[in-house]
């Protein structure tokens, strides 16, 4: 509590801020006083957040409650207020092409705070020019994974596709490389990876990887339109504990380092790839029209 920041995402200034009943709110960013940003320079009084300009407070909802200087409150005086969701740790924000109210929630992780499972660590941030529609793609494009990602996957296969309204799961199983002395010790790395999506927004990558010992990872990728061309991301990870407390941190310091390479290899892709609408696929390219039609439903209908 106290602490107000300044955000832009959905090409547009926002502030977000959590007042004294512990409740995290966004809203536009800028007063309709005159237009003074509330993100810099405002302040958290009770469960309002107080304008730095002429000290005019408002309330979560975007209402302005109260003018010091005035008993009359204009009724033009209200900003947006956007539906603001709390789950795995996470502050999720709703957003709908024609501003309607939400129409489904992101559920919560059971991995997060299981005793058997880790804490979620948090792994590394972009931004990256690219729509956010390609980012989810990715994870439907089976071909690119043996070719782009030749360091960590020999093969893999898609073994279906699941739609229920807002969420996507594409399963697929992996045939990992294995490299160097470890070759000697494991012939075969292999496991079923699920990649669920949660609309546009939010991604969970599961996967169990069979190298004589089981580890089992939960990746968490949260993709977050910054403006028409440019998409945040963020992501974090936890995985089944061992044993041995030493281990569960350096396999979660590699899985992260091999996250973070794998998008890395990703970014120039998407940087400089263009849309096609009707693309030349062939067989073993993955489930990408059926992702596209699903991600339809998110656009406002013209």
């Amino acid at each position: 509590m106290g602490k107000v920041q300044a955000l832009r995402y959905f090409g547009r200034e926002l502030v977000l801020f959590r007042t004294e009943d512990r409740n995290a709110n966004v809203l536009d960013a800028h007063c309709p006083h005159v237009g003074a940003h509330l993100g810099h320079g405002g302040k958290i009084l009770g469960n309002t957040l107080q304008c730095p300009f002429h000290g005019w407070r408002f309330s979560g909802d975007g209402l302005c409650v109260n003018v010091p200087y005035s008993d009359k409150i204009p009724a033009s005086a209200r900003t947006r207020s956007w539906p603001v969701h709390e789950v795995n740790g996470q502050i999720m924000v709703y957003h709908h092409p024609s501003g309607c109210a939400p129409q489904w929630r992101v559920p919560e992780l059971p991995e997060y705070g299981s005793s058997d499972w880790t804490a979620f660590k948090e792994g590394h941030h972009w931004v990256i020019r690219t729509h956010v529609q390609e980012l989810g793609e990715n994870g439907m494009d089976s071909a690119h994974f043996p070719f782009l990602h030749s360091q960590q996957t020999q093969r893999m296969r898609t073994d279906g596709v699941e739609i229920d309204g807002p969420v996507l799961t594409h399963r697929t199983f992996q045939y990992y490389n294995v490299f160097g002395l470890a070759k000697l010790l494991v012939p075969q790395v292999k496991g079923p990876l699920d990649v669920t999506l949660y609309g546009l927004g939010y991604a969970v990558n599961r996967t169990c990887v069979d190298a004589k010992l089981k580890l089992s990872y939960t990746f968490a990728f949260f993709f977050t339109p910054v403006d028409e061309e440019h998409t945040e991301i963020h992501c974090m990870l936890a995985m089944r504990k061992l044993a041995m407390p030493f281990a569960n941190a350096l396999l979660l310091r590699k899985a992260i380092t091999e996250g973070k390479r794998t998008i890395d290899q990703d970014v120039p892709i998407w940087e400089n790839k263009i849309y096609r609408d009707r693309p030349g696929l062939c067989e073993g390219d993955g489930p990408i029209m059926q992702y596209r039609k699903w991600a339809a439903q998110f656009y406002a209908a013209r």
